[in-house]
């Protein structure tokens, strides 16, 4: 299970109705089976049961959507209520992500947690390879120089703003087995979704 050049180009359609469309039939599939695949692994790797759901854009009427996510939640009804992964697919490739959006109700549990462990967060295996797409809306993301600034920073945001976000990502290869490279940049990035407030805010295990 892959996605291709032809995939990503999907995201450079015009017109609303065609661009959905096209997401409909060839990328959320591909996006649901990934979500099938991955499901038991990521429920391993934090300790409790994660369910995967396919973006449906229900919202969206005017703006094609950029990219779209298979998003990993531990609730299987909805996920934006929570610090959730995610297998999101754009115009610049496929990242595997852990995101808390403006819904997400643990925000402020979420935000003193990036404050207190920073220090040790800057540590993580992998971190060179990880890039904000906070606000990269389908476009490259912001490379971080100084991961303490920036966790101790988001952090304080998540605590006071409502609209703060955080969306840390890792970019995949198309080529190979995507669910073997999804699960190990997932498992690179699964401390940041233990301090989410899911299942406990014990410290991120290396």
């Amino acid at each position: 299970m892959r996605f291709t050049k032809k995939d990503l180009e999907i995201f450079e359609v015009n017109g609303f109705a065609d661009r959905m469309q096209l997401i409909k039939d060839t990328i959320s599939p591909k996006l649901s089976k990934l979500g099938e695949l991955l499901q038991p692994q990521l429920s391993r790797a934090v300790d409790h049961e994660i369910y995967p759901q396919v973006a449906e854009h229900a919202r969206r009427t005017v703006n094609p959507p950029t990219e779209t996510w298979v998003a990993f939640g531990p609730d299987p009804i909805g996920y934006k209520s929570y610090v959730h992964f995610a297998l999101c697919v754009g115009g610049v490739g496929v990242q595997a992500r852990v995101t808390a959006k403006q819904e997400c109700k643990n925000r402020k549990i979420f935000g003193q947690n990036l404050m207190t462990y920073a220090e040790q967060l800057k540590d993580l295996k992998g971190n060179r390879e990880m890039a904000d797409y906070s606000k990269s809306n389908g476009e490259s993301p912001e490379t971080i120089s100084d991961w303490v600034t920036f966790f101790k920073e988001t952090g304080q945001r998540l605590k006071q703003t409502q609209t703060s976000v955080f969306d840390i990502g890792i970019n995949l290869p198309l080529s190979g087995d995507l669910s073997s490279h999804a699960i190990q940049a997932f498992c690179r990035l699964s401390p940041f979704y233990k301090l989410g407030g899911n299942h406990n805010n014990n410290p991120p295990r290396y």
